[in-house]
Formats: C-alpha cells, sequence, structure tokens
C-alpha cells in the first residue's frame, strides 16, 4: 500500500466532511453544492494520480463470477433508481452523466490503483476500509439533497466495494471497476438529483 497516500487519504477525508457540512449549510442549492463538494474530491483524486503517475484502467475483463457480480450491481442500482434518469431536464442529466464517469474513473483509479500498486491482503482490507470511511463526506451533502439517511450510503459503498476490488485483482486493471462503477453512479446520482429518500 502506498502508506503515503492512505495517510492522506485519512485527512482529507474529515476536511471534505467538513466541505460537504459546510456547503449543505450555504445559500446554494443542494444540487449544486453536493456537485460543488464532489468537484474538489474529484480535483484532489486527480492531482493525487498525476502525483504517482496515474494508474491503469485499461478495461480488461474479470474472472467470470467477478464479471456477473458487476453486472449484477449495475442491474440493482438501475432498479433502484426506477424512472428517476427520464425524470431529469437534459441539462441535469448530462451532469449526472459527466459526475457519473468522473467518478467511476478517478476513484477506481486512485482508490483500487494507485492506493495498492501492490495489493496483500491487508492493503486491500485498509483500501476497502477507507473507501467505505470516505463516504462519510458525500452523505453530509446527500442527507440534504435527497432526505436520505446517511447510514445508506456508506452501507452501499461497503456493497460495492469487495466487488470492485474483486475486479482490480482479477483483471490486474481498474478498467472494468471503472465502467461498472460509473454506471452505478449513474443510475444512483440520477435518484439522487430526483429526489429519491435512498442511496448507494
Amino acid at each position: 500500500m502506498n502508506r503515503r497516500l492512505a495517510l492522506a487519504a485519512l485527512l482529507a477525508i474529515s476536511a471534505l466532511a467538513g466541505l460537504f457540512r459546510l456547503l449543505g449549510q450555504g445559500g446554494l442549492r443542494p444540487l449544486d453544492g453536493y456537485l460543488v463538494g464532489l468537484a474538489v474530491y474529484w480535483a484532489l483524486l486527480a492531482l493525487a494520480l498525476r502525483r504517482c503517475g496515474g494508474w491503469s484502467l485499461r478495461p480488461r475483463r474479470p474472472s467470470p463470477p467477478v464479471t456477473l457480480a458487476l453486472v449484477a450491481l449495475v442491474a440493482a442500482a438501475a432498479l433502484w433508481s426506477g424512472d428517476a434518469p427520464a425524470r431529469l431536464s437534459p441539462h441535469v442529466l448530462a451532469a449526472v452523466a459527466l459526475a457519473a464517469l468522473l467518478n467511476g474513473t478517478l476513484e477506481e483509479g486512485f482508490w483500487r490503483g494507485a492506493l495498492i500498486p501492490r495489493p496483500g491482503l491487508g492493503a486491500q482490507v485498509l483500501a476497502v476500509a477507507l473507501f467505505v470511511l470516505w463516504h462519510l463526506a458525500p452523505a453530509m451533502g446527500a442527507a440534504r439533497l435527497s432526505g436520505q439517511d446517511p447510514a445508506s450510503m456508506i452501507a452501499g459503498a461497503a456493497l460495492i466495494a469487495p466487488f470492485l476490488m474483486a475486479a482490480r485483482l482479477s483483471s490486474g486493471t481498474a478498467g472494468a471497476g471503472a465502467v461498472a462503477h460509473a454506471l452505478v453512479n449513474f443510475f444512483v446520482f440520477a435518484g439522487l438529483a430526483a429526489g429519491k429518500g435512498a442511496a448507494l
């Protein structure tokens, strides 16, 4: 595990949680505040990846059981979102799609890539734990955006993290996980934007 990145991530989680809370109490519309918080997070991920030389997002297919699990995760997110994507205006839908793409690729490149260049068991467990812990920060903004219980976002992260890690391990790159992650995010972000009361 890249210990410097792990320590930086741990420190950033507290700062980002404070930022999301501050944005939620500010004068911005809930969706705008949430996107500002995510944009700061993405910028930090991009900076970390640049300093580490990036990480391979080449989409190599993981093992058949892992591929099936990723398909099931995306299908579950699509079912959860229902008709939310169709109810969004075109510009909000475009913002949701862009946010999903950025979040999926940057998170996989960082949490399942640069953070664990040599993913031993201990590094895997710690990377999953940090990824789940990070979701405390956006949960602050999502609670105001959709009225959801923040615990549901934490539970969703805990649900998908092992499957995304399995995709990284069985394929050797963060690419397949990034595709699945972006698709899951698309449906979840659409649900949040449409005001659904729970999220992954």
